[in-house]
């Protein structure tokens, strides 16, 4: 029996989605992060621990032969090759698998695989769209060099602002003291946290500059404002980057993306749609459609 798996694999963590070969959903699961570049070892846990999850209750064993068992990743960290060839070089309980970007597979399930565009806001940000079967990508190269507007950037921008204020060379404001209120206003444990945080742990500080923002805060909504031109830049990319300049569909996703709408450019707007589908199910099709296409 073909068992096919969906993975979306992102900073914060990934959600898997398994269908038997009629396309009937056997569950969905949320396991840990699954970003490859960060960490191979932690993917592959984040996806044994949520495929097993879904599994066992049906009685599904991944060391069942008369199962095989077809996956389709779409996985943060993609753009590293290194990390690609040290992900596939590990045992895994599959017959047919497919490595893609996150952004590939999420692109695929939001337009139901149709040509179309997407920018996801989250921790990280990325534009892509897919053209005539061919994907093109802007932006997502990383944090901290990359991956402006995101999560990720919101909250070092906003560490930036703090200690810039702990110094003296800004005024205080109230979301300079709500960042360091969230580490008990101990210096010292600021400092070394900074130090050490990823792109997870910075995009934990993201909610309190949505917040004050909200709450119309200057240097929260100066922040968000500049997220926001961030986002503009690269929805104007991905226009440029189009081979015929034909207009795409585009639907703007990811958990900061509906706090960061409201500070884009009013022009773009009419291009963004709602999304058909989500990522797991990109994978999906991706993976459905490359057995498909072994069988032939």
């Amino acid at each position: 029996m073909d068992i096919f798996i969906g993975i979306d694999g992102g900073g914060s963590k990934s959600k898997i989605r398994i269908e038997d070969s009629e396309g009937r959903l056997l569950g969905q699961s949320v396991s840990g992060p699954a970003n490859i570049r960060l960490s191979v070892d932690e993917t592959w846990r984040s996806i044994h621990m949520g495929m097993e999850e879904v599994l066992q209750p049906h009685g599904i064993s991944l060391e069942n032969k008369n199962y095989h068992f077809h996956a389709g990743l779409g996985l943060a960290g993609c753009e590293v090759v290194e990390a690609v060839q040290a992900f596939l070089n590990y045992s895994h309980p599959f017959k047919t698998i497919q490595l893609n970007t996150d952004a590939h597979i999420a692109c695929l399930g939001a337009h139901q695989g149709k040509d179309g565009a997407i920018i996801i806001v989250g921790t990280g940000v990325v534009g892509y769209q897919i053209e005539e079967g061919k994907g093109s990508r802007v932006s997502g190269w990383g944090f901290p060099h990359d991956d402006e507007g995101g999560g990720a950037w919101l909250g070092l921008q906003a560490t930036r602002l703090t200690f810039q204020w702990l110094d003296h060379r800004i005024e205080r404001s109230p979301l300079t003291e709500d960042i360091f209120a969230y580490f008990n206003r101990d210096q010292e444990q600021f400092v070394a946290w900074a130090n050490r945080a990823n792109s997870t742990e910075f995009a934990k500080l993201a909610p309190i500059v949505i917040n004050h923002s909200q709450q119309e805060e200057v240097a929260a909504v100066r922040l968000m404002k500049k997220a926001g031109h961030m986002i503009d830049k690269v929805t104007h990319a991905l226009i440029k980057m189009r081979v015929h300049h034909k207009t795409l569909p585009c639907c703007l996703m990811g958990g900061i993306a509906p706090f960061i709408e409201p500070w884009l450019n009013e022009e773009l707007r009419p291009h963004f749609v709602t999304k058909q589908g989500d990522a797991n199910k990109g994978a999906i099709l991706m993976i459905r459609e490359q057995v498909k296409k072994a069988i032939k």
